[in-house]
């Protein structure tokens, strides 16, 4: 199983409306009465969970004194990597854009922030498949 990202947000209302408008899906059917969590989705295919920071502090103490956000991104391969760069820069930050050259790889990423500090990188899926990296992929 690849790992499953769960982000900590300060108000999932506001990061349910966020990823929604670049094209995400929310399904908050899973939790439980009272529980503020939701399963983010991208083409019908799991991406991570959004967590209300303060439930999330309640269900792992651990975790209560540990600031949103963090140092690292996560990526997402899709399919029509230029309609999704149109759509996510009219509505996010973009903080590294995508060349429209390709990397030593032969990826071409760009990377936005969401309302949380969270970096998520974009590149295209076939692309990666095909280069050295489709291995991973």
């Amino acid at each position: 199983m690849p790992f499953a990202p769960c982000l900590s947000v300060k108000d999932t209302a506001a990061s349910i409306a966020f990823y929604k408008q670049l094209g995400f899906d929310v399904d908050s059917s899973t939790a439980k009465p009272g529980d503020d969590i939701h399963m983010l989705l991208y083409q019908g295919g799991f991406c991570a969970m959004l967590y209300s920071n303060a439930d999330l502090k309640n269900w792992l103490p651990g975790l209560a004194d540990t600031p949103i956000g963090f140092a690292g991104m996560f990526y997402l391969g899709v399919d029509d990597f230029d309609g999704v760069h149109d759509r996510i820069s009219r509505h996010a930050e973009i903080i590294k854009d995508t060349d429209t050259d390709t990397d030593h790889t032969g990826q071409r990423i760009f990377y936005f922030r969401d309302p949380d500090g969270y970096v998520i990188g974009i590149n295209d899926q076939a692309a990666l498949q095909a280069s050295e990296l489709g291995k991973y992929a």
